[in-house]
């Protein structure tokens, strides 16, 4: 059974790495929100009143209070650290520069981030305009967020996969694609090299057969005595 389920990740890599990296993405959700839910019931009701000034949590919805505050930081950064880990080290076995795969995954985590609350916001405005269903817990509780986290699937995925954890190539892999290459060339010249000796060959044999067809002078003065010998 073991062979078998390697047999089958090895035959369908690409399938396997987007079932891995939906996995980590389901795991760290699960992460984000057992931390966000602990510091709501342990910060938010002490640090009730304490307004946050700041113009990002402000876009983000996290300004109200406090402990809102720590707690969605908190859950914000352990789960992506989480993830980071999760998706180098499990889902693409990356080999990547780490600085540069950090600064670059931060970078998509605050366009990700920023994306996420602006559609909820929009959403959740736009259903409460609706009415009836639209406006109901249902939707805003869990609908928007899970639809809010499912759209940045179409650029999270690709992005991490072809740039963030690009794999560097080893020395020993670049010294055989070099070693390939010089082996390509050469067979390539080799067979250049019997295309043309076999076109001279083949000139030379057309020649020879030509040349074996035309009478000698020898020959042709022979055929003119045998003619005036037979005129007398």
């Amino acid at each position: 059974m073991k062979e078998k389920f390697k047999a089958f990740t090895e035959k369908h890599a690409r399938l396997w790495e987007f079932v891995k990296f939906v996995f980590t993405a389901c795991s760290t959700t699960v992460l984000y929100y057992i931390i966000f839910w602990i510091g709501q019931a342990t910060l938010v009701e002490p640090l009730k009143g304490v307004k946050v000034d700041s113009a990002i949590l402000a876009f983000l919805g996290y300004d109200a209070n406090l402990g809102l505050a720590i707690s969605y930081l908190s859950a914000s950064f352990l789960s992506y650290v989480a993830s980071y880990i999760m998706n180098r080290k499990v889902t693409f076995k990356s080999n990547s520069n780490i600085a540069l795969s950090t600064i670059l995954f931060a970078l998509m985590v605050v366009v990700t981030t920023a994306f996420t609350s602006w559609f909820g916001t929009f959403a959740t405005e736009w259903c409460a305009a609706k009415g009836g269903f639209w406006a109901s817990g249902f939707m805003s509780s869990l609908v928007i967020p899970t639809v809010a986290m499912l759209i940045p699937f179409v650029w999270t995925f690709p992005f991490q996969k072809y740039v963030i954890y690009r794999n560097k190539k080893e020395p020993e892999a670049q010294e055989a694609e070099a070693k390939e290459a010089v082996e390509e060339a050469d067979i390539a010249q080799a067979s250049e090299v019997a295309g043309e000796a076999e076109a001279v060959a083949e000139q030379t044999s057309e020649a020879t057969d030509a040349a074996a067809q035309e009478p000698t002078q020898a020959e042709a003065g022979e055929a003119v005595e045998a003619q005036v010998t037979d005129a007398q």
